[in-house]
């Protein structure tokens, strides 16, 4: 029995491990600052595809510096291991709620940029708040990842802000609200991450 609690809390510490590095919070900080891109793009005299490539352009370093990252960072310090069925079950939970998110945006698109659907002033920021407090606040519980509260809040505090500040006092702010909370997100994990990488160093090949 005893056995069994220790290979758990190894496996959850293991678990944890993966976000404490740092790299999840970077890459979530990029896609928010992102926002930031879409919209100083959308102010610029170009061609629409021009603005969608840089913009996809973003998104792709975002997902290589996630990759590259965990791939000659994290791994050489703390290995690779495949998790319990528990933990894998989480995942592709967590999965299955993105999912459904993303098909929840593109729907809400859809029916905005094609039927001319409304709900108001308010309306939209209301269901990316929802929508968005609901999948960070899922991801952080399923995948015991406390900072993913912060991160959703963030998220969702963008959209509703930069409405209120233009209906306050017409100023299009919205380059600043979403480039300052994606840096607060990528500072964050930037300071997890020189802390991991002080912590542990790469393992020692074995010598046979």
């Amino acid at each position: 029995m005893s056995n069994d609690l220790d290979l758990k809390a190894l496996e959850k510490k293991a678990w944890q491990s993966v976000f404490q590095d740092g790299l999840w919070d970077i890459y979530l900080g990029i896609l928010l600052t992102s926002f930031a891109v879409s919209a100083w793009l959308d102010k610029q005299p170009m061609d629409d595809d021009l603005r969608m490539g840089i913009y996809i352009g973003v998104m792709v370093l975002a997902m290589i510096f996630l990759w590259a990252g965990k791939h000659f960072i994290t791994a050489p310090r703390m290995g690779t291991g495949r998790f319990g069925a528990e933990r894998r079950k989480r995942r592709n939970l967590v999965r299955l709620i993105l999912f459904i998110s993303v098909l929840l945006g593109l729907a809400v698109w859809w029916l905005t940029a094609w039927h001319g659907f409304t709900t108001g002033g308010w309306g939209f920021p209301m269901i990316w708040v929802l929508n968005i407090l609901m999948v960070f606040g899922l991801g952080a519980y399923f995948l015991d990842y406390q900072r993913l509260y912060l991160i959703g809040f963030l998220y969702a505090l963008v959209i509703p802000l930069d409405l209120a500040i233009k209906s306050a006092t017409q100023m299009d702010m919205d380059v600043y609200i979403f480039s300052g909370a994606g840096m607060i997100v990528v500072l964050m994990g930037l300071a997890y991450l020189i802390r991991f990488m002080r912590d542990n160093k790469p393992l020692q090949p074995h010598q046979g």
